[in-house]
């Protein structure tokens, strides 16, 4: 059986007031309001895909537009 491979984004808000998104591989961003909600989406998704056998990469993207991974 071969490894599965997820990667997980949480990307900053574009400009001011608009949305976090949290994009799970190829999947829709999922969009939230507060950084603490896209993070706290974003650990759950990749502690259950983790527990499911996948190998997990969460990346954050930081205020000068670099990502940053995250520890499971």
């Amino acid at each position: 059986m071969s490894e599965r491979y997820v990667r997980i984004y949480v990307v900053q808000p574009p400009e001011v007031g608009a949305d976090w998104a949290v994009r799970v591989d190829s999947d829709v961003p999922v969009r939230f309001r507060h950084e603490k909600d896209a993070l706290r989406y974003a650990l759950t998704q990749a502690r259950a895909r983790t527990g499911q056998g996948a190998s997990v990469e969460l990346r954050v993207e930081d205020d000068h537009g670099h990502w940053r991974s995250m520890a499971l």
